[in-house]
């Protein structure tokens, strides 16, 4: 059995503003406005729409929710060029064609606050599905819902998947802060860690509510009939932060607990010159496990 992660006294989680690419017109590019109980305010989605979903009216596509990074906002995959990228390899072939949703909630872990006043958690799994499935025309079920993040969207990812396990089928997590959250864990981490997460968890956190979010203690209270779910966690080899060894000791942590996990570490730093590129396998990764509607 692994240990509770590699995330040492450097983890400031100070996520890397590095080159932001420049912005072009994306086709079938919105932002919506979800209304929610679960927020103070109707939530902000960048939903990005397949190439063929305004011609083939009949035709249902999977759902890929995608959570952003600490220093992310609803934006982020289209000021990243990312939505652009995404956007001409379903056109000409190199993808099959699915529909993006990505929520902007920046510094929430995409957790519950303490507090009640922002339930990340609760809308992802609650409001924005049912929202999705009545406006658009996605596929139902978790064969065809995919749930994925960067950084501290990783650690929302899988955190949510393990707390509601068969809403998602399949869940990635690129240089994802699957970190331990316990009260000595969190004194052990850099200033903006500790800042974030109190924010969430509360300033004087009690243990049972960490736990409950804890990527480590979760998994380990995990039993599963059946995989739940299959994983992919990525992560490059000069993370700042370790998030690589974090990946290694954690997509093993996952397969000894019934979840098929696939875990890649390769060149790449905790920055968007090594996550634009590697967005492209996790997607590549990520559209040959879907369940397509065959209808054109």
């Amino acid at each position: 059995m692994t240990g509770r992660g590699a995330f040492g006294l450097t983890g400031a989680l100070a996520l890397a503003a590095v080159g932001c690419a420049s912005i072009a017109h994306v086709p079938n590019l919105t932002y919506q406005s979800i209304p929610t109980a679960s927020l103070p305010a109707p939530a902000r989605c960048l939903v990005l729409e397949p190439p063929s979903y305004r011609t083939s009216p009949a035709r249902r596509y999977p759902l890929l929710v995608f959570l952003h990074d600490g220093y992310g906002n609803v934006r982020t995959l289209e000021r990243r060029g990312v939505a652009a990228d995404l956007f001409a390899r379903m056109s000409d072939g190199r993808l099959p064609e699915f529909l993006v949703v990505a929520p902007g909630a920046s510094g929430s872990w995409f957790s519950d606050s303490a507090d009640g006043w922002r339930r990340w958690e609760e809308f992802l799994t609650g409001d924005l599905i049912r929202q999705i499935e009545s406006r658009y025309r996605v596929l139902p079920g978790a064969a065809s819902r995919g749930l994925t993040g960067i950084s501290m969207g990783g650690f929302g990812a899988v955190k949510i998947a393990l707390k509601h396990p068969g809403l998602y089928g399949s869940v990635s997590s690129l240089s994802g802060a699957l970190i331990p959250i316990g009260l000595e864990d969190i004194r052990r981490y850099g200033w903006i860690t500790r800042l974030t997460l109190r924010r969430v968890f509360g300033r004087h956190p009690d243990r049972k509510t960490l736990s409950a979010n804890d990527v480590w203690d979760l998994l380990h209270d995990a039993r599963f009939d059946r995989p739940p779910f299959v994983a992919h966690l990525r992560a490059g080899t000069e993370d700042f932060y370790g998030l690589d060894r974090v990946a290694a000791q954690y997509g093993t942590y996952m397969n000894e607990h019934g979840i098929p996990t696939q875990v890649v570490l390769e060149p790449g730093g905790h920055d968007w010159s090594y996550w634009r590129r590697a967005l492209v396998p996790i997607a590549e990764w990520r559209a040959n496990r879907f369940s397509y509607d065959r209808t054109r």
